[in-house]
């Protein structure tokens, strides 16, 4: 038998941001951490969510043994309804994690087999491989890193993570165990590269909590805080601050309520008894006892805050004295969006204070000094920076040599790029196919790259439908092409537009020969192209096309 082979197939989450999941295969045996789901980007119309193609899994012949998550974010454990069912192994993940599992999964009507990854030193059994989670801190509960233990030696991955020293649940992140595990021998150390870009130490969450306290009490009437619905350390320290100012606290939003249940029920999260009322029951509280957390921060068009903000929430109106106040950061690319929230809450006669005015947020993820000491206490062979875009690798590799890590023993492999480590070093394997698959999240459906190409064409260019009437035994039109055009034309030169295009469109048709014409599936397509062709050449657009025969 040979030297043993680590392969690292990255099917999302590297060189991008969301839909992690990576796979690790010990020759052909295997595990999965995490598997995220993404957002669409701009001009993917009528996507609701984006999970990783798996289809290269089948190809790659591997023996998966499980799937195993760091922690319980969308971006690492929102695609299990959709690829669960397709790959049928056990789930391991920590209380919260799990917990947050099976509210997916229960949409989904699929349970699956959800086990217990211990996160106190405990190891298990998973094929070849005994597999540890290591607590770290995050803006998540029960988060963990992954300690891998393989032939080769211990696979480190990190997921988010950074090291909070005075976390809100005292849970801090286990530098001892990192240690040990780097007198162990750490074979790769694949790394969490989010705040690469980012100098120094992130401070700690603890900050937010009195920074809250003073921008409540400051209000004179209600008070709506909108936050990441995952992050119960930051709803624990709004519910604090709303006590300490004599507030009760309402919650909108389903995902909050869902999330709040499950923490409390877990007993990680704790409210005060007659803190909590039903946001359908407040109009008997005085605006200046009242605060309500809801979902929103990003200005998604139909959650509480923007509904709040418009003035289209059933019971609750927004008016002056009123304070909205965003402790989270703007995703990159939701600016705007964020902007015209804002502007609709100032014209309620509503105020706002955000992250940048108070310390309202920080980070969940480690910055340059942070990832530094990673590095140094697991002291890896390799390096293998993950979860980021490609600037963010960059720098995280560059953080990994200042560290004293020998540049040869880093790798930059982005999806669809394999990894391989052996006794010979680390280097690019084959390539594989890690695409994405595009779900609208109402049905469920898969959307093709076809299907995201006309509704791309039909938001760009509009669409032209042409009916053709013709005598199919004559082969010869019996009138001129009817045309009816949407979102292509401007209303007050449409109608004379369209009556030039028909009659060219006419002409053209009737000097083609009697055996195309009588052709009516020929005939369509002829229709559709010379259509177009007409567009780009006349008004430089290339509308979708609908052609009608009607041969009789």
């Amino acid at each position: 038998m040979g030297d043993p082979v680590l392969r690292c197939f990255p099917f999302g989450g590297v060189g991008e941001f969301g839909k992690n999941m990576m796979v690790y295969a010990v020759d052909d045996d295997a595990v999965i951490a995490d598997c995220g789901m993404g957002f669409p980007e701009p001009g993917q119309h009528g996507v609701d969510v984006v999970v990783p193609d798996i289809s290269a899994l089948h190809e790659l012949g591997l023996n998966i043994h499980a799937l195993l998550l760091t922690h319980g974010h969308e971006d690492h454990i929102g695609g299990l309804p959709y690829l669960l069912p397709q790959l049928n192994v056990p789930v391991y993940g920590t209380d919260v994690t799990l917990a947050l599992v099976r509210g997916k999964l229960s949409e989904s009507r699929y349970k699956g087999d959800l086990r217990s990854l211990p996160d106190n030193g405990d190891k298990i059994q998973v094929g070849p491989f005994e597999v540890e989670g290591v607590p770290v801190t995050h803006s998540i509960m029960d988060a963990v890193s992954l300690a891998i233990h393989t032939r080769l030696g211990v696979i480190v991955h990190t997921g988010d993570f950074k090291l909070d020293s005075a976390p809100i649940d005292g849970r801090t992140t286990a530098i001892h165990r990192f240690a040990q595990l780097g007198d162990q021998g750490v074979v790769l150390l694949a790394s969490d590269s989010t705040n690469a870009t980012r100098s120094g130490s992130g401070p700690s969450e603890r900050i937010v909590g009195p920074a809250l306290k003073q921008a409540i009490s400051q209000c004179t009437g209600k008070v709506i805080v909108t936050t990441f619905a995952s992050n119960m350390f930051r709803i624990q320290q709004i519910i604090d601050a709303a006590v300490a100012n004599g507030r009760r606290v309402a919650v909108a939003g389903r995902s909050l309520e869902k999330n709040i249940g499950i923490t409390t029920e877990l007993g990680r999260l704790r409210v005060p008894a007659g803190c909590l009322v039903n946001i359908k029951q407040t109009q008997g509280i005085a605006d200046h006892e009242l605060l309500i957390i809801a979902t929103g921060s990003q200005g998604e068009s139909r959650a509480a805050v923007a509904r709040l903000a418009q003035g289209h929430f059933t019971g609750i109106k927004l008016g002056h004295g009123d304070t909205v106040i965003f402790s989270s950061s703007n995703i990159p690319g939701n600016e705007r969006v964020i902007a015209g929230l804002y502007n609709h809450i100032y014209r309620r006669g509503a105020r706002v204070i955000h992250a940048r005015q108070a310390p309202l947020h920080v980070s969940g993820h480690a910055q340059a000094h942070e990832l530094k000491m990673m590095m140094q206490l697991t002291r890896p062979k390799y390096f293998y920076p993950v979860h980021g875009e490609y600037r963010n690798l960059i720098e995280h590799r560059d953080l990994a040599v200042a560290t004293g890590v020998d540049y040869e023993h880093t790798i930059i492999a982005e999806n669809g790029q394999s990894v391989e480590v052996d006794s010979q070093g680390i280097r690019p394997g084959a390539d594989f196919h890690a695409g994405a698959v595009f779900v609208d999240g109402e049905s469920r459906d898969e959307i093709d790259g076809i299907v995201l190409r006309d509704r791309r064409i039909l938001a760009e260019d509009g669409m032209i439908s042409a009916t053709v009437l013709l005598s199919q035994h004559e082969g010869r039109l019996l009138n001129k092409p009817e045309l009816v055009a949407r979102g292509v034309l401007h209303e007050s030169v449409s109608e004379e537009v369209l009556e030039t295009a028909a009659e060219d469109l006419q002409r053209y048709l009737e000097g083609m020969d009697q055996e195309m014409l009588a052709d009516t599936e020929a005939l369509r397509e002829e229709v559709r192209l010379s259509l177009r062709r007409w567009c780009k050449r006349h008004i430089g657009r290339r509308p979708m096309v609908l052609s009608v025969v009607v041969a009789v």
